[in-house]
C-alpha cells in the first residue's frame, strides 16, 4: 500500500468518524441537480400551481378535492418567497427536501446504533437510488420525507427516553411531524400515526 493510499485512508477514516463524510455526500449529491439539465416530470404543473398559489397568498386547489394536503406546496411556496417564482426554484426547493432527507435518514440509522461503515453505505445507497433521482417537488415522495423526519425523531426519544427537555423536544417533533405528513397525504399521514405508534409501544413493552 503506497504512502498515498496509507494518507487518504487515515483522512477518510477521520472524517468518517466525525461523521463528516456522511454530510458531505448528503449536501453534494443533493446539490448535482442544481448544475445539470433534466426533464420535466409529468404532471410538474401540480407543484408550480399549488405553491405559486401559496406564494400569492392564495388557497391551492379548494375547487375540486385531492388526496393531498396544503403541506406539500409550503416548502416550494417558501422557496418562492426567497428566490422568486421560476422552475429553477422548485429544484432548489427539492435540494433543500433531498437534504433534510438525507439528515434524517442518518439521524435513524444512528438511533439504531449501526456500526459508522454499514451507516455510510446504506446512506450512499439511500442517496443514489432514491433521494438523488427526484429532483423535482413531488407528493409521494415528499410525504415520505416528512414521515423520515417523524420516525428520526421518535427513534431519537426512544433510544434515550427520560424526562429531560430534549427527551420531550424529541417526542414533540415526532408529534408535529406526523400531523405534517398527514396534511401532506392522508394515507400515508395515516400509516406514519399507526407506525409512531407502534414503535412507541413496542418500545415502552421493552422497558
Amino acid at each position: 500500500m503506497s504512502n498515498f493510499t496509507m494518507r487518504f485512508q487515515g483522512l477518510f477514516d477521520k472524517l468518517l468518524q466525525k461523521g463528516w463524510a456522511e454530510w458531505a455526500m448528503i449536501i453534494v449529491l443533493a446539490m448535482v441537480p442544481l448544475f445539470t439539465h433534466f426533464p420535466f416530470r409529468v404532471n410538474i404543473f401540480l407543484s408550480w400551481e399549488g405553491a405559486y398559489r401559496l406564494y400569492e397568498g392564495q388557497v391551492p386547489y379548494r375547487d375540486f378535492g385531492i388526496p393531498m394536503g396544503y403541506m406539500y406546496w409550503v416548502v416550494p411556496a417558501v422557496f418562492f418567497k426567497i428566490f422568486g417564482p421560476a422552475m429553477i426554484t422548485l429544484v432548489k426547493a427539492q435540494v433543500f427536501i433531498n437534504i433534510v432527507s438525507g439528515f434524517a435518514f442518518r439521524s435513524i440509522l444512528k438511533s439504531l446504533g449501526l456500526d459508522r461503515g454499514i451507516r455510510f453505505i446504506a446512506l450512499f445507497v439511500y442517496c443514489v437510488s432514491y433521494s438523488f433521482f427526484n429532483f423535482w417537488p413531488w407528493y409521494n415522495h415528499t410525504v415520505i420525507v416528512y414521515e423520515f423526519v417523524t420516525l428520526a425523531f421518535l427513534f431519537r426519544y426512544l433510544a434515550a427516553p427520560g424526562k429531560g427537555w430534549r427527551s420531550w423536544c424529541n417526542l414533540i417533533g415526532a408529534a408535529l411531524f406526523t400531523g405534517v405528513t398527514f396534511m401532506t397525504k392522508q394515507d400515508v399521514g395515516g400509516m406514519t400515526l399507526l407506525l409512531g405508534l407502534f414503535f412507541l409501544a413496542y418500545g415502552f413493552w421493552l422497558d
